[in-house]
């Protein structure tokens, strides 16, 4: 009976480090859609979440990724933010990499980015004017 009742709470405790490690999300933040190039001027795609300084998210901001290649040619991509504040952008080759963001109502933001880092949202947050 004692190698049974071991054997149960062996099972309990792995289950419960294994429900500890999941990462807990919640529906106001959906997985990245970005993807990150593996090499400078291969194609990627961004995923930038657009709130204000409370953390709500900004509907209709305006994200526009432009891309200076090292091979001299220019990309840009570009999108508004939904209700829940997230633009996932069009795949462009990722050279170097700049990012505009405006909404109204708001202080314009522009930002470089490192091309690898996008398979990780972007994550920006607007101060009102």
């Amino acid at each position: 009976m004692s190698k049974v009742l071991s054997l149960l709470l062996i099972i309990i405790a792995a289950s419960a480090i294994a429900f500890a490690q999941e990462p807990t999300r919640n529906s106001d933040d959906p997985p990245s859609t970005g993807v990150a190039p593996k090499v400078e001027n291969g194609v990627g795609r961004a995923d930038v979440r657009v709130r204000d300084e409370n953390g709500n998210p900004i509907k209709d901001a305006y994200v526009k990724l432009e891309s200076t290649r090292t091979d001299g040619f220019f990309c840009e991509s570009w999108n508004n933010t939904d209700a829940r504040g997230i633009a996932g952008l069009l795949p462009i080759h990722m050279g170097n990499l700049k990012l505009k963001i405006k909404a109204k109502g708001y202080q314009s933001q522009e930002l470089e980015i490192v091309f690898d880092q996008l398979g990780d949202p972007v994550r920006v947050t607007l101060k009102k004017k």
